[in-house]
């Protein structure tokens, strides 16, 4: 699977994209993404998809030069585990 992450500071908040494609013959069927340590998204993907794509706009906290990461997990359905993390400062 391929995992496409883009993030960083709004305004207000943080805001988070992501994107998954899955490979030849693979359907994802979960992602988790996780930002800072806190769930932003647990999402079941029934039927599976060969694709997926979700935006967060205004999560998190945001202060000058704070830390962020977020990680992700997308599990295929065969139960194939492929993950990705992004970080980044204010």
């Amino acid at each position: 699977m391929d995992i496409q992450i883009q993030a960083g500071r709004d305004l207000v908040n943080q805001w988070v994209d992501v994107s998954i494609k899955g490979g030849p013959g693979q359907l994802i069927a979960n992602v988790t993404t996780v930002l800072d340590g806190f769930s932003i998204g647990d999402d079941n993907l029934y039927p599976p998809e060969q694709s997926y794509e979700k935006t967060w706009n205004q999560v998190g906290t945001g202060a000058p030069n704070q830390p962020h990461e977020v990680a992700v997990t997308a599990v295929d359905d065969k139960g194939n585990r492929a993950s990705a993390s992004k970080t980044w400062r204010d």
